[in-house]
Formats: C-alpha cells, sequence, structure tokens
C-alpha cells in the first residue's frame, strides 16, 4: 500500500530550497504563535508591540508573519493554513528560517456532548485520516507525541490554573465525509474532537525534532443520531483568552 512507504530519507526538494525566491525576512523569533481564526488573527493584529516580520510566498500569494513585543516577551504570530498540507509545507519553512518552537490553537468538532464550546483540549493522540503524517511516520492507526512531551505541556496549563480537557482526537482530511458509521466508530474507539491537522502536526514535529504545543477550542457538535450543529457560545471575540494562554505557553518554554 502507498501509505506503508514511509521513507525517512532526505526529500528531493527540501524547504530551505524554497526559501531564496519565495521569503522576505525582516525578523524572525524563536517561538512563532499560530492561531487558525482569521478574525482572532486581525484581533492580535490591532494589539499594541506589533509589527511586521516578513512574509512566504507561494503560487496563492504572500502569507505574512508579524513580530509582537510586550513587556519583555516577543513572539512572532502568523495565521495558521486550513488543511494539513498547507500548514505543514508553512511550519517546514517556518522551522528552515529558524523558528524553534511552534504554538498552535484553533477549533476542533466535538463527538461527545459532555464538551461544552470554547472547552480547552490538550489532545493526548489522534487517529491518522489523513494523509500527511504518513509521509512523516511509519503506518499506524494512531499517533502521540511522548509522554514526557504531554506532561511539560500538562504542566505549564496547570502551572497557571488553565482548565482543559486531555482526551483522544481524530484527524481527517475531508469535514464533509464524516459519515454516522464513521463518526461512532471513531466514537466508539475514544475519540471525543475531530479535527483537520493535528496527527499531521504530530507527525511532522517528531520528524523535524520540533517543539510543538497543539491545542484546540471545542467548536460544533458532530452527533450520530441528530446531525451536525454549530452550537451556541462559540464567540470570536472571547477567544483572545486562547492567544493569552498561548502566550502563557510562550514565556514558559
Amino acid at each position: 500500500m502507498l501509505l506503508e512507504e514511509f521513507d525517512p530519507a532526505p526529500g528531493v526538494f527540501e524547504p530551505h530550497m524554497s526559501l531564496d525566491d519565495d521569503t522576505e525576512v525582516a525578523e524572525i523569533c524563536d517561538t512563532v504563535i499560530l492561531p487558525f481564526s482569521g478574525e482572532l488573527f486581525q484581533k492580535i493584529l490591532s494589539l499594541d508591540g506589533v509589527r511586521y516580520g516578513g512574509s512566504k510566498f507561494n503560487i496563492n500569494g504572500e502569507q505574512k508573519w508579524y513580530i509582537y513585543e510586550q513587556d519583555g516577551q516577543k513572539v512572532a504570530v502568523m495565521l495558521a493554513q486550513l488543511g494539513a498540507p498547507a500548514l505543514i509545507g508553512t511550519l517546514e519553512c517556518l522551522k528552515s528560517l529558524g523558528v524553534k518552537r511552534f504554538i498552535l490553537f484553533g477549533t476542533c468538532g466535538v463527538l461527545n456532548d459532555r464538551l461544552e464550546c470554547n472547552k480547552l483540549i490538550v489532545p493526548t493522540s489522534a487517529f491518522r485520516d489523513e494523509g500527511i503524517s504518513y509521509h512523516y511516520a511509519p503506518v499506524s492507526d494512531e499517533i502521540a507525541y511522548p509522554e514526557e512531551h504531554l506532561e511539560r505541556f500538562c504542566a505549564i496549563l496547570d502551572k497557571h490554573g488553565i482548565d482543559y480537557v486531555k482526551t483522544k482526537g481524530w484527524s481527517t482530511d475531508a469535514i464533509f465525509r464524516e459519515t454516522a458509521d464513521k463518526v461512532k466508530r471513531r466514537s466508539d474507539a475514544g475519540a471525543e474532537v475531530v479535527d483537520m491537522e493535528w496527527a499531521s502536526v504530530a507527525a511532522w514535529s517528531q520528524f523535524r525534532q520540533a517543539e510543538t504545543y497543539h491545542f484546540f477550542y471545542t467548536s460544533d457538535y458532530v452527533d450520530v443520531d441528530n446531525g451536525w450543529a454549530m452550537r451556541d457560545g462559540h464567540e470570536e471575540d472571547q477567544l483572545m483568552t486562547f492567544f493569552e494562554i498561548a502566550l502563557t505557553i510562550a514565556q514558559e518554554v
């Protein structure tokens, strides 16, 4: 099977080969924060202490990152690309530019209605129902970070009294192909949330030895019996809280 062809050898086309023509660097940081929400990203850009950091270019156009500096803390901030292929390509380039730590956060669907909206989720593992992870890790049904990484991540949240839930996730490329039977199988196997990127990010991070902290906040409900529901309580204007959490993680690491 094609998915069983993982090869740890260098690629014919490596990330650094695209940087000269496709990247403009004014300033880079050791740590980059990548929110998935475009509305939240615009709110971050309106804060005091934000300046232009650089741009990555591809056939879709320009992707900018910015530098946020406040009270002695300085991080890069960039909008995370939706979907694992686009996101991993961006992470590859950022790492080649010298970024050492990556903090990502965005929404996830909920398979268990015990999880209310905007609950912070720390994924412990994920079903690999996507494609990118199989190019960065040997074939398997699930992927996870090492236990010591999870413990370090949770210790930061505990230290600052940040409430969260640890649970298994399900990463899929196909948000419109979450059939009732598939949702039930994933739920019965222990997954409580679904997203599009986590399994790929976990595989990439471990292959490239990149320090990565990736969390979710809960959003819509994927219900086997009653179908899909957006649910009340998911307000973008309240989500600066999660950027503040990301800043706390950045300060600790």
